[in-house]
């Protein structure tokens, strides 16, 4: 067994989990984008003491909501649950090559290149089932942001109806700004009274769990066969 790119390919998935709950939950461009939202609002901001331009900051304003919370905790355990599967993995199929590598001496040529490919194989295609997993979590987080962007549009809509603002900038795309027109504190509380912790996304590809429908009484005479007379 000795030189076989055997358990090099399983070492890699630890490698490929996110290292912390943090990463796994860090902002990504998501495929199904929020589009802007453009709102009609008076142009006299000022003089509600307000300025016409509000600045929020997209991870604050996640991580700092219920819903991003439930979100942060739910990668955590996942992420848990995904890194002890890894290592069980990996403590499983050392001791398969540690049991080659004893039989090598033992076993025809042929069968032992027989037994090895087999094994190779399976490596293989664990190592592409554990990053299907982690890349079903990464997928998850993403969905839940969009979710939560969309969820959160009427609120920053009505925050900005009330101040009178013009534009809602991301403090990531500016180069320096008055604290004045942050509003992420605000949305946040906004956003935690008025949608709380949200509901989970359904994974990508199965549909929302619905309700199962009550089982209905026995119409009459359904039991003896027939109307009853």
């Amino acid at each position: 067994m000795r030189g076989r790119p055997v358990l090099g390919s399983l070492w890699v998935l630890a490698l490929a989990l996110p290292a912390t709950a943090q990463d796994a939950a860090a902002p990504r461009a998501p495929a199904d984008a929020v589009p802007p939202l453009v709102v009609d609002t008076p142009s006299a901001g000022a003089e509600r003491g307000f300025p016409p331009i509000m600045t929020i900051d997209q991870e604050r304003l996640f991580m700092g909501s219920l819903w991003g919370q439930r979100v942060q905790a739910e990668v955590e355990r996942r992420s848990r649950e995904i890194a002890a599967e890894n290592e069980r993995l990996a403590s499983q199929f050392a001791a398969e090559e540690q049991e080659l590598t004893t039989l090598r001496g033992t076993l025809p040529p042929e069968e032992f290149r027989q037994r090895a490919d087999e094994f190779d194989k399976r490596v293989v295609a664990v190592r592409r089932e554990r990053d299907t997993v982690a890349r079903d979590l990464d997928s998850q987080v993403e969905q839940e942001r969009t979710a939560f962007l969309r969820a959160a549009l009427p609120v920053l809509a009505q925050v900005m109806e009330e101040r009178g603002a013009v534009v809602v900038l991301d403090q990531s795309a500016i180069f320096v700004s008055a604290q004045s027109v942050d509003v992420t504190g605000v949305l946040i509380d906004r956003i935690n009274r008025d949608i709380g912790a949200g509901k989970p996304v359904a994974k990508s590809g199965q549909a929302a769990p619905q309700p199962q429908p009550q089982s209905q009484p026995p119409a009459a005479g359904a039991a003896s066969g027939g109307p009853t007379p």
